[in-house]
């Protein structure tokens, strides 16, 4: 994702110290679209890889699919922004967020490679013996394997989850 956001996206990467902290974001695009502020403390510590990854490319959902409203605003500190959203509905920023998320998801986790690693753990299902179980209990069995799930995207399992939820390939054939 860095790579996506500096070299392709020319944004620069702006850690920020205790931004998490201050504003509760891991994250924001800046308002002039030149960058992307991230919470230094966050950024340096790889306990965070997968959520920072998700935060890149949530923010880079927001640089592609919301220019034109990032075009016109006036703002120039994360606090006006935020002042900003809570004068919004909450379906308007639900949206706004929605779709950034939804954009970050599909980014990272792009579908037909889930459909491969389901395929794969499907398989492990069932020669463990347990096709049975996943018949009779498929949400339950959904978080067990999302942690193997989410590895080859690296992303959390809360976002493998949703992406298949939303792709609809749970339970698998």
């Amino acid at each position: 994702m860095e790579n996506i956001v500096e070299q392709r996206l020319r944004l620069h990467i702006e850690p920020k110290r205790s931004l998490s902290d201050e504003l509760d974001m891991d994250a924001y695009l800046r308002f002039d679209l030149s960058g992307i502020v991230v919470d230094h403390d966050r950024y340096m510590n790889t306990r965070y890889q997968n959520r920072l990854r998700f935060s890149f490319a949530h923010e880079v959902g927001h640089f592609v699919l919301h220019q034109g409203i990032y075009d016109g605003l006036d703002l120039s500190t994360p606090e006006e922004w935020k002042e900003l959203v809570l004068d919004e509905t909450d379906e308007e920023y639900r949206s706004f967020e929605w779709q950034a998320n939804e954009f970050a998801g599909r980014l990272l986790v792009p579908r037909k490679q889930l459909v491969h690693e389901i395929e794969k753990i499907h398989e492990v299902i069932k020669k463990r013996d347990m096709e049975q179980y996943l018949k009779d209990n498929p949400w339950a069995v959904l978080p067990r394997v999302s942690p193997k799930l989410c590895r080859p995207f690296g992303v959390s399992e809360i976002v493998i989850e949703t992406r298949v939820e939303r792709e609809e390939l749970w339970p698998p054939n």
